[in-house]
């Protein structure tokens, strides 16, 4: 059951997490960097949380209309953004702080498919099935055809429900089942019915493969960079190697970004000991430099992924140094803005395709399990830089090779464009090639 507080106490706790004093790291939600929670300090009574006080009181006794105060609390939270003209400042409630949590630990809940829709047939397309997922071990295969969702009297067409609306029905929690029936095979003949228990499963943040037009090439595709990551961009680098792999293309088009830890360790993996991964300021202007060294997080904790050991750091660098190049374009941000500008400071990779979003500011995640409340509260505290260049906030990042994506691809899904389609690819291999 969720714990309801008062509106007086949450303006207060909202007005104490501004004014903290101190704080254990830096964290990002969604597409923006995350770290591990920092510890809240209460930054003291406040002049102003006593004339909100007294303004919500008057709210409550003479407004007409019922007070929702989780309605309350994020219009707060906006408005206080606003007036700092902090846009990235969100309050989350329990639910949501729990759920981005897991999927920074790359912990899902489903069946563990990548779909899309297919407009031909009118219905959800399998694009691919995660490892060690329920829909793997039911023997759901990438290329099924979602025709109808539920099953027995529930079952329903997803041409008729719509796309969005029948994508819902194959949503939900750890312990449902999840019903559908697909087709596949020669000409879709073949319907298979799926009855599916959902589970938790980590999800698959990188997926790799050779290059369907030069088998010199291999092309890692990073969707985001969560707790997965840096395993999963390791073991994507030794399979492309012992196939024969002598170049390598990092495709961070449509990274929206991820968590700080994940991102400098996957750095570290080409980067030389003492490099500096990233450079952050806060408002008082004091930096902290970070620089790429042994990085060893406690056994038990989620963070144990984006661990560094001594060999870890460089392994890569040989493989890549001058044979790479990073894709990007107008929705590479943030975690991946900083992994395409590093690249490209330490003369690693060359940048391909166009000019990058532009965020270099820094959001905190507090939890309000402090005050003993649930959900949390996000806002920007630092803005960050690269290795070498300048900040890119607000400006992107130029690349080195500027391509635009083919007008004949603009309307097709991303993952149904070929190797030999895509012409920023094309283009990458011809340059690192030359």
């Amino acid at each position: 059951m969720k714990k309801r507080i008062s509106l007086s106490t949450l303006i207060l706790l909202l007005i104490a997490a501004i004014l903290l004093t101190a704080m254990s790291s830096c964290a990002l939600a969604d597409s923006y960097f995350r770290d591990e929670n920092g510890d809240l300090v209460s930054g003291g009574e406040s002049a102003v949380g006593g004339k909100l006080e007294q303004i919500i009181n008057l709210f409550k006794t003479y407004s007409y209309y019922e007070i929702d105060e989780e309605v309350l609390c994020r219009a707060m939270v906006s408005g206080m953004g606003l007036a700092i003209n902090d846009r990235y400042a969100e309050y989350y409630d329990a639910e949501e702080f729990a759920l981005m949590t897991a999927e920074n630990q790359g912990e899902t809940q489903g069946i563990g498919v990548t779909v899309i829709e297919n407009a031909e047939y009118k219905c959800i397309e399998i694009i691919s099935v995660l490892p060690n997922s329920p829909a793997l071990a039911a023997g759901v295969e990438p290329g099924d055809l979602i025709m109808y969702v539920g099953g027995g009297e529930n079952k329903e067409s997803v041409p008729e429900l719509g796309y969005y609306a029948a994508l819902a029905k194959l949503q939900g929690v750890k312990g449902t089942l999840c019903e559908f029936t697909v087709r596949r095979g020669e000409g879709y003949a073949e319907e298979v019915e799926f009855s599916i228990m959902r589970d938790t499963f980590t999800s698959e943040s990188v997926m790799y493969h050779v290059c369907e037009t030069n088998a010199k090439v291999g092309i890692i595709k990073i969707t985001q960079f969560d707790l997965t990551t840096p395993p999963q961009f390791c073991a994507a680098m030794d399979a492309l190697i012992a196939q024969g792999v002598e170049y390598f293309l990092f495709d961070v088009r449509y990274n929206g970004g991820g968590d700080l830890a994940s991102i400098t360790a996957v750095l570290s993996f080409m980067l030389n000991e003492d490099d500096i991964l990233i450079k952050t300021r806060d408002r008082s202007g004091a930096e902290v430099v970070t620089k790429v060294a042994e990085v060893k997080y406690a056994p038990n904790s989620a963070y144990a992924s984006c661990n560094v050991t001594k060999s870890d750091i460089a392994k890569y660098r040989d493989k890549v140094m001058g044979k790479s190049a990073v894709l990007a374009n107008g929705s590479t941000a943030s975690a991946a803005e900083l992994f395409t500008c590093a690249l490209m400071d330490y003369g690693i990779s060359e940048i391909v395709g166009t000019t990058t979003y532009g965020k270099g500011s820094m959001q905190t995640i507090f939890s309000l399990e402090y005050f003993g409340f649930d959900g949390a509260v996000k806002m920007t505290t630092k803005m960050y830089f690269p290795p070498l260049s300048d900040g890119y906030d607000g400006i992107g990042i130029k690349p080195n090779l500027e391509v635009e994506l083919d007008k004949s691809l603009e309307n097709k899904n991303i993952y149904k464009i070929t190797d030999a389609e895509d012409n920023q690819i094309q283009a990458a291999i011809d340059l690192i090639g030359k």
